[in-house]
């Protein structure tokens, strides 16, 4: 005989594999026709079966069509030539496949055999299954050794008829096509009517190669191999995760461990708050043990949406062993919190070892499998000031101001994507809307704004400040306090990172400070321009969202604020604070054991806190004692005296606003009147003068200031009022 071409390329090596597929279909159709003989005449047969010309024919097609320079002598030759001209094909192709390995041809079915470890039947199935996909004059044949023109496709019972000689070793061979078995579990073969197996025998049901696998053996670029977005392939030398000094440390250490020879591979979990920093480090531990494997990245929240976790488990599994790939898990907690798919993530993580390692990336507070001794769990810390410095360095681009930096990092407690969002979002909107200059710092603090604010979505309600230091009329003692608290904040970092009191103090590191004062002596609009020069977003507590009749959910509603604010980088506002924060009181009944627990609570919180937290009251005696201690400062916040008064009254009505002669130092002489109460009388006047369409006058001031008044329950004096009381009786506002 000739022998078989020598390989160059990939098709070629299939071509000539096929020719001893050829030569065994050959010798089947030889056997069936050695043992069925049909009663039938060809007229009733018509249109329902294959004469045996025809097969004769589709045999003499394939020959050909694999340019077979022994179709001639085949085509007429009994079953035992064609058993031992079988054998001589078959140890050429082996020759000469080896030759072509050798020589650097890339040979996709001898890989794929590799990869999954497949036995000589698995292999040969693989093959039977590809024929028809190359050229559809196999399914003419098969539906002839099928005895059934509806059946296309090659049978089970043709499979082990084509690769055993007796019933024994068939009965053996029939293990490889269960379900549990690499060619089905692993989705290379698929059955016909999977899902309703018991309709038919598993020796009558169709086998058909996966298309991914197709696909894979004919070098086809498949756009998106494992459905839904639920899986990616990520290069590993694209990985730099910049991760805090004691988790570098580690994670050097765990690199070192990888990289020792070893039969077994752990399975790594990293568990931490940041998924996207996770899964860059767990790229970079791949990198430096195996640089040319690709990192399989499988979302799990994508997986448990998904309505067959199990079957797209398996298509993973499958990408990662034909492409060698590392996987990783993102959000692994998530798959294993939900129990209908804790199978599929026990499938991930304990496949078969041909997948190198498994690295799994959780979040902190989730659940994840526990694997044993051949788990290795490493927790990833959230960004310190030092590193969330330099992770903003890194996307500044060139931008390397220290103030500037400092500020970032010191202010906004953010995770490694999130700084990554925000320095994005900065620049691209400063390419729409600025001048050319490129991003101001006051656009990357807005964007960290941003990245974090849906964390107080539904828990609390944003205010925004217009005003600044100028606009707040106060004793100059209590305005060095507030200035002092932007201090505080500006400079934590300082004091904290820098000079090393964070190894000193472990609680109350975060900044929790008592307005008190009477209504309208300015607490809120003090803590909206404390959170605007800080560049921060001031949220103010709902206390109807957040006290409930029921035992624990007033504690469970805090937690969840803290929680956020703390996320969220926000400034905290407990409006009316002794409602919430009030003194605990002798135990008389379970209402106040009950209300005793939710005060330790909230002290055991807020010494925890590490964010920034104003409370504000107008009964400072009414709020427990203990507070105290967690409290760093308390501003008393007083009633303006008469000078104080006076400059509230100007800076309300400024210049600009059109006015007739008014009488700033009568009106602040005469009326003990806080910021909030003239705020409501300037603007009671300036509508009546604008309904009147006039300048604003004392007239329509003495108006304004004997309803607001009336209003708090205070009598209308004609010392107060002097000569404008008569102006006032008139309105009849008396």
């Amino acid at each position: 005989m000739s022998e078989v071409a020598r390989y160059s390329d990939n098709l070629e090596h299939i071509r000539g594999a096929l020719l001893g597929l050829n030569l065994r279909l050959h010798r089947q159709v030889l056997r069936w026709r050695a043992t069925h003989h049909s009663q039938a005449t060809p007229d009733e047969l018509a249109g329902l079966h294959m004469s045996e010309s025809e097969a004769d024919a589709v045999l003499d097609q394939l020959y050909r069509d694999n340019a077979s320079a022994e179709a001639d002598a085949i085509d007429r030759a009994p079953i035992a030539t064609i058993t031992d001209l079988l054998g001589e094909i078959e140890e050429e192709h082996s020759r000469q496949e080896a030759d072509a390995l050798e020589r650097g041809v890339s040979l996709r079915l001898p890989e794929l055999i590799r990869r999954f470890q497949l036995n000589d039947f698995e292999a040969q199935v693989i093959l039977l299954t590809l024929a028809p996909e190359l050229n559809r004059v196999y399914q003419r044949l098969f539906k002839y050794l099928n005895d059934d023109v509806t059946r296309p496709w090659p049978s089970v019972d043709l499979a082990l008829q084509l690769f055993a000689d007796d019933t024994r070793e068939r009965a053996k061979l029939l293990n490889y096509v269960t379900p549990e078995a690499t060619l089905r579990a692993l989705r290379l073969v698929r059955l016909s009517d999977e899902a309703t197996p018991l309709d038919q025998p598993v020796l009558t049901r169709s086998l058909k190669l996966d298309d991914r696998i197709v696909a894979y053996l004919l070098e086809a670029h498949v756009h998106q191999p494992i459905p839904g977005g639920v899986a990616e392939i990520r290069d590993p030398a694209d990985a730099s995760p910049i991760l805090n000094a004691e988790t570098e440390r580690q994670a050097h250490l765990l690199r070192c461990r990888l990289s020792r020879p070893t039969s077994s591979i752990p399975v790594i979990a990293l568990i931490g708050k940041d998924v996207d920093t996770n899964t860059e480090l767990a790229a970079w531990l791949v990198e430096s043990v195996r640089p040319e494997s690709p990192v399989l990245v499988v979302d799990g929240n994508a997986l448990n949406g998904r309505d067959n976790p199990e079957e797209i488990s398996d298509q993973i599994l499958r990408e990662a062993i034909l492409k060698d790939a590392t996987i990783v898990v993102r959000g692994a907690d998530e798959i294993s919190q939900a129990s209908t798919y804790q199978k599929s993530l026990q499938r991930l993580l304990s496949a078969s070892p041909e997948i190198p390692r498994f690295l799994v990336v959780g979040d902190e507070t989730g659940q994840i499998p526990d694997f044993g001794s051949s788990m290795v769990t490493l927790t990833v810390a959230a960004p310190d000031f030092y590193t969330r410095r330099r992770l903003w360095e890194s996307h500044l681009d060139g931008v390397s101001d220290d103030a500037d930096l400092n500020e970032l990092a010191g202010r906004f407690r953010l995770t490694a994507s999130e700084i990554k969002e925000a320095a994005n979002h900065a620049v691209a909107k400063s390419d729409v809307y600025g001048d050319g200059s490129g991003p101001q710092l006051s656009d990357y603090f807005s964007a960290s704004r941003a990245r974090t604010a849906g964390a107080m979505t539904g828990l609390a309600e944003r205010i925004e400040s217009i005003y600044s230091w100028e606009d707040l009329v106060l004793t100059a003692a209590v305005k060095s306090q507030l200035l002092s608290l932007e201090h505080w904040v500006r400079y934590r970092y300082l004091v904290y990172d820098t000079w090393g009191f964070s190894d000193r103090v472990m609680l109350g590191r975060g900044l929790v400070v008592l307005f008190s004062g009477a209504s309208g002596t300015g607490k809120t609009m003090a803590a909206g321009i404390l959170a605007r020069n800080l560049e921060l977003d001031l949220y103010r507590i709902d206390l109807s969202q957040v006290v409930s009749k029921y035992i624990g959910e007033t504690e469970k509603n805090l937690g969840r604020i803290f929680d956020a604010a703390q996320s969220a980088n926000a400034v905290l506002f407990f409006d009316e604070a002794d409602a919430l924060f009030g003194k605990r009181s002798e135990v008389k009944d379970a209402h106040d054991r009950y209300a005793n627990i939710e005060v330790s609570y909230l002290l055991q919180r807020m010494e925890a806190y590490d964010g920034i937290a104003i409370l504000c009251t107008n009964f400072r005696q009414n709020l427990d004692q203990a507070f105290a201690r967690r409290l760093h400062m308390i501003v008393e916040f007083p009633q303006p005296g008469v000078t104080d008064r006076e400059r509230i009254w100007r800076l309300l009505l400024p210049e600009s606003v059109p006015q007739d002669d008014l009488d700033f130092r009568f009106l602040a002489r005469q009326f003990s009147l806080t910021g909030g109460n003239i705020k409501n009388c300037v603007l009671t006047a300036a509508f009546q003068a604008a309904a009147e369409d006039s300048p604003i006058s004392m007239r329509h001031v003495v108006s304004a200031i004997a309803r607001e008044l009336q209003k708090m329950e205070h009598p209308l004096v004609r010392s107060d009022f002097g000569k404008y009381y008569d102006v006032v009786r008139a309105l009849g506002t008396r």
